[in-house]
C-alpha cells in the first residue's frame, strides 16, 4: 500500500520505516543483499532500506533538494542489524571503514545511510569511486575534488542542508545529526 505521507497517531519518530514509503522515487541498490560489496558475500536476506522515521523524513528533504537539480537518490545501505555489523567487523576490523560493534554503528541505530545520486531517469552519473572503496580515493577530501567530484559535492551539500554529517573516509556515508539518541538494534531486515 502506498503511503499517504500523513503521519498517524501511532507513528513515532524512532520507528524504523521503509525508505520508499517516504521517498518513492529513491533507487535501491542495497549492496549487502548482493555479492557486490567489499566482503564479496551476501549479508542481507533481502534488499531492504529502512531508517528511523525522523531520519527518513530528513533524507526526504535532501531528495527534494536533489530533484530540483535533476538528481534522485541511489541508496546502497541504510539500517543494518547489529549481528551483520559484527560480521563486517570480523571481515575488516578497521575502524576507519567499519564501526566496532562494541561501540556500535550508526547504521545499526537506523541513523546512517550510504548513498549516491543518479540522474532523473535513474541512470548512472560519474561518481568519484565505487561504493565500498576502502582506499584514500574515497576519502571525502579527495573524492569531492575536480570533475569526478561534482556529484559527491552535490550530494554532500544537499545532505548537510537536510541535517546530516559526513565522515572523512567515505564520501557516500552520512549520519543523522541526532544519531546518538537512537538505540542500537538487531531487528531483522
Amino acid at each position: 500500500m502506498a503511503s499517504s505521507g500523513l503521519a498517524h497517531a501511532e507513528d513515532k519518530p524512532s520507528d524504523l520505516v521503509e525508505i520508499q514509503s517516504v521517498i518513492p522515487d529513491a533507487v535501491l541498490d542495497v549492496r549487502y543483499a548482493t555479492e557486490h560489496n567489499f566482503t564479496g558475500g551476501v549479508l542481507y536476506p533481502k534488499a531492504a532500506c529502512k531508517l528511523r522515521r525522523a531520519v527518513a523524513e530528513r533524507l526526504a528533504v535532501a531528495a527534494k533538494l536533489l530533484r530540483a537539480q535533476d538528481r534522485r537518490l541511489l541508496l546502497w545501505d541504510c539500517y543494518r542489524p547489529t549481528s551483520i555489523q559484527k560480521l563486517l567487523w570480523k571481515h575488516t576490523p578497521d575502524p576507519r571503514y567499519v564501526a566496532d560493534p562494541k561501540v556500535g554503528s550508526n547504521h545499526s541505530r537506523g541513523a546512517a545511510v550510504d548513498l549516491a545520486v543518479v540522474d532523473q531517469d535513474g541512470a548512472p552519473v560519474v561518481l568519484p569511486t565505487e561504493f565500498d572503496d576502502l582506499s584514500e580515493a574515497a576519502h571525502i577530501s579527495r573524492a569531492t575534488k575536480g570533475a569526478r567530484g561534482v556529484e559527491a559535492r552535490r550530494l554532500a551539500a544537499a545532505m548537510k542542508r537536510a541535517g546530516f554529517t559526513s565522515i572523512a573516509t567515505e564520501w557516500w556515508h552520512f549520519d543523522a545529526s541526532d544519531r546518538a539518541k537512537y538505540p542500537l538494534s538487531d531487528e531483522p531486515l
